[in-house]
C-alpha cells in the first residue's frame, strides 16, 4: 500500500501528541538540519504501518512491534508499506520511499482470532 505523507498528516499527528519539535513542523529548521522538508514522527510511521495492516487483516491483533529506521520520512514523500508473513504469528514490515529506499524495517507479533462485529 502506498501512502503520501502530507504536511497535514504531520501537523495533525504533532497536535495530537503535543510534540512541537521544529524538525517536524518548520521547513527552514528541517533544511538547516540537512533535510529537504520537515520529517514525519517515527511513531506516526509505526502507527500507520500497524493501522494499514489491521485494516487488511481484521482477524489479527498486533501484540508487539519493533521497527528500526534507516532514514527519515520527509513531508511529501510517498511511502510503500510491504508485509510478509514469516510464520503464523510473525509479520515482517518494510517501509520504502517512492524511490525504492528503505525508510524502516520491523516486525509484528500477531495473534489471530479477534474479529470485527
Amino acid at each position: 500500500m502506498i501512502i503520501e505523507i502530507t504536511e497535514t498528516d504531520i501537523l495533525h499527528y504533532a497536535s495530537v501528541i503535543k510534540d512541537k519539535a521544529a524538525i517536524h513542523l518548520d521547513a527552514a529548521v528541517a533544511r538547516k538540519a540537512g533535510f529537504e522538508a520537515p520529517i514525519a514522527h517515527g511513531m506516526y510511521i509505526m502507527g500507520l504501518a500497524q493501522s494499514l495492516y489491521m485494516k487488511e487483516h481484521r482477524s489479527h491483533w498486533i501484540q508487539s512491534m519493533n521497527m528500526r529506521f534507516e532514514r527519515p520520512c520527509v513531508q511529501g514523500m510517498s511511502v510503500c508499506f510491504r508485509y510478509i508473513a514469516r510464520n503464523y504469528d510473525q509479520i515482517q514490515v518494510t517501509v520504502m520511499s517512492d524511490h525504492g529506499e528503505v525508510i524502516a524495517k520491523g516486525s509484528f507479533s500477531v495473534i489471530e482470532g479477534i474479529f470485527d462485529t
